[in-house]
């Protein structure tokens, strides 16, 4: 393991690769986003110097992304399985590419011989003062496989990121360390719960209501998605004070510490991993990154095992059974989901690892993943429409069996026909719509058939809480 600077990262690469014509990199995303390498990479190529073209392969990128300039896309190209506000811009506008994975596949796109197999990692480590271990920090996903694979492994040192155990790496798998005043600190990633209008938040609150009062009871195993919607639903889940839930998620944020931290999160009850969370990540507040420095009831374990199928079914049962909670772009009368496109022109996201635990929780004896989202947009466009737009990625598919939950009630789609799934969905769109998607549904009566030995509405639960929407 060789100590550089920051301004030494582009002409190592270039030195390593001369006479290549390409090469693959692999980023580490999300709080470890190694920014200022990154900074360093693309000034070293503004100034024409001798690089291999480069394909930049990443999950989710925090802070700067300065080679998704337009005017380097002959140099250099972004790859992303998952996106912010700068790669979406970037996607949107031609200048990066969008690449379909969920983290359960994730290898089978940069393993050994694989499309993606990448030829360089920039990371980030810390090291533990007292034995000499370097760690990947709050973030593992799928850098052991990127890490194995790569002839070339350059890590920032960063001493102020936290020690999150699972992710520890042998200093022989570093081959450049970047020592430099320069590095940034790790990325804090905060909800904007807050700034959201009245009635969103009100909203937010019905839908969690409803989770907590039909799915969350002691004993069961959590995981939880990003965003504002699944913080306040976790917010409410400490209010309710259930006992002993256990955690298996693909990202742990500022939620799952409050639960943890008032010990309503033990783990007592998981088969596997019995005792600690597991997460790929972690994104969040600096508390939480706190938080996660040493601790043995919070380890990290690569997202191909938290996301793995078996994984998640070992750690659910009828007794105590795995709720997954994630949001979504809009789903259609079919109980079709999509996420990362909001139609086939507008890139959004990223699939994530939601197809992972949907598909891992179709057999309700291992338990249920729910689909949470308000019933519009902040701007009043309906999520719940007739058909999903066309071309775009689907989340979840109509044999999927899912709970989808508005702020007017729950879908419980499992075990229910077309025109049983289409009249529950329609029962929790908003009211602007309701009457013309029900009123769509009876002209198509072929398409969405009912049982005619009964005249009860199955799957719908109403929302009977006492949560006003203004």
């Amino acid at each position: 393991m060789q100590t550089i600077r920051l301004n030494e990262i582009g002409s190592v690469i270039a030195e390593k690769f001369k006479g290549k014509k390409y090469i693959t990199c692999y980023v580490a995303s999300n709080a470890v986003t190694p920014t200022a390498s990154l900074i360093a990479l693309t000034n070293y190529i503004k100034t024409g110097a001798q690089l291999p073209f480069m394909r930049m392969v990443s999950l989710l990128l925090l802070g700067e992304v300065p080679y998704v300039e337009a005017s380097l896309q002959d140099k250099i190209m972004a790859y992303s399985i998952f996106s912010g506000a700068a790669m979406r811009k970037a996607v949107n506008e031609g200048h990066a590419y969008y690449l379909p994975c969920t983290l359960a596949n994730l290898e089978s796109m940069i393993g050994k011989d694989r499309p993606f197999q990448p030829d360089v990692v920039i990371t980030r480590v810390t090291k533990d003062p007292r034995s000499g271990i370097y760690n990947l920090g709050p973030s593992l996903e799928a850098m052991y496989t990127a890490i194995d694979n790569a002839q070339l492994v350059i890590a920032e040192m960063d001493d102020g990121m936290p020690f999150v155990l699972g992710g520890n790496l042998d200093k022989s798998s570093i081959d450049y360390l970047i020592v430099d005043d320069g590095i940034r600190g790790i990325h804090p990633y905060v909800t904007g719960l807050e700034d959201l209008p009245r009635r969103a938040r009100q909203g937010i609150r019905r839908a969690g209501e409803l989770i907590v009062k039909h799915f969350i009871r002691d004993g069961v195993t959590l995981q939880i998605g990003i965003g504002e919607i699944t913080d306040a639903i976790a917010s409410l889940i400490k209010d309710a004070r259930p006992r002993d839930l256990g955690c298996q998620t693909e990202l742990y944020g500022d939620g799952l510490m409050s639960l943890q931290k008032e010990g309503i999160i033990t783990n007592r009850h998981k088969e596997m991993n019995r005792w600690y969370s597991t997460t790929s990540l972690l994104l969040g507040s600096n508390v939480l990154y706190e938080f996660a420095n040493m601790r043995p009831d919070l380890q990290l374990r690569p997202c191909t095992y938290t996301n793995a199928a078996h994984i998640i079914r070992a750690n659910g049962s009828e007794r105590f059974p795995f709720i997954s909670i994630n949001t979504a772009v809009g789903v259609d009368l079919g109980g079709n989901v999509w996420a990362d496109y909001i139609d086939q022109t507008r890139y959004y996201g990223g699939v994530g690892g939601q197809p992972d635990f949907v598909r891992a929780l179709n057999d309700p004896r291992y338990g249920v993943a729910i689909i949470v989202m308000l019933s519009t947009t902040t701007s009043g466009i309906t999520k719940i429409v007739k058909a999903h737009p066309a071309g775009v990625t689907l989340t979840a598919c109509s044999f999927d069996n899912i709970a989808v939950v508005t702020e007017h009630g729950v879908a419980d789609l499992r075990g229910l026909g077309a025109g049983c799934k289409a009249r529950a969905l329609a029962h929790i769109a908003d009211e602007s719509v309701r009457d013309d998607l029900l009123r769509y549904i009876d002209e198509k009566k072929q398409l969405f058939i009912a049982p005619r030995h009964s005249r009860k509405l199955n799957g719908f639960i109403p929302y009977d809480g006492s949560t006003r929407l203004d």
